[in-house]
């Protein structure tokens, strides 16, 4: 495949990765849904969901006191095709649920995690096929 179009794809891609943290961490769960394929799947440790009603319906119940921030490092693509595309992304998750007005005291990051990806051309345009998300280093509760 020709280097521009394999730039092309991995932009595409990484450009999902960027626009789901934002999404989540700005609350717009429809729109982190929506990055998904059809049949996308996420998976966490703690579930997996299938089809982008189940993945949006993950944070349908999140408390408007909790915030999130996932803070990326750049995509490292294991492999790029016409059709399909998949990296691996580490991120620090910070989480914190914070009931009081003013800006949050900042702890550590609740976790160290890595996306596991796997992307697919859609009719409209790249999309997470599947997500794993892996936590590699934890704090402990």
């Amino acid at each position: 495949m020709h280097s521009a179009a394999t730039r092309e794809i991995r932009l595409a891609c990484a450009d999902l990765i960027t626009s789901f943290a934002h999404f989540v961490d700005h609350r717009e769960f429809d729109r982190a849904a929506a990055l998904f394929a059809e049949d996308g799947v996420f998976e966490r440790p703690d579930l997996t969901a299938r089809g982008r009603d189940q993945i949006a319906a993950i944070w349908a119940t999140r408390p408007s006191s909790v915030i999130t921030r996932h803070l990326c490092q750049a995509p490292y693509f294991l492999e790029v095709g016409i059709e399909i595309a998949c990296s691996v992304t580490g991120f620090m998750l910070y989480h914190v649920d914070h009931h009081m007005e003013g800006i949050p005291p900042l702890g550590g990051p609740r976790a160290i995690c890595e996306f596991h990806d796997r992307f697919r051309r859609t009719a409209d345009g790249w999309r997470i096929a599947h997500r794993k998300s892996i936590a590699i280093l934890r704090q402990s509760d």
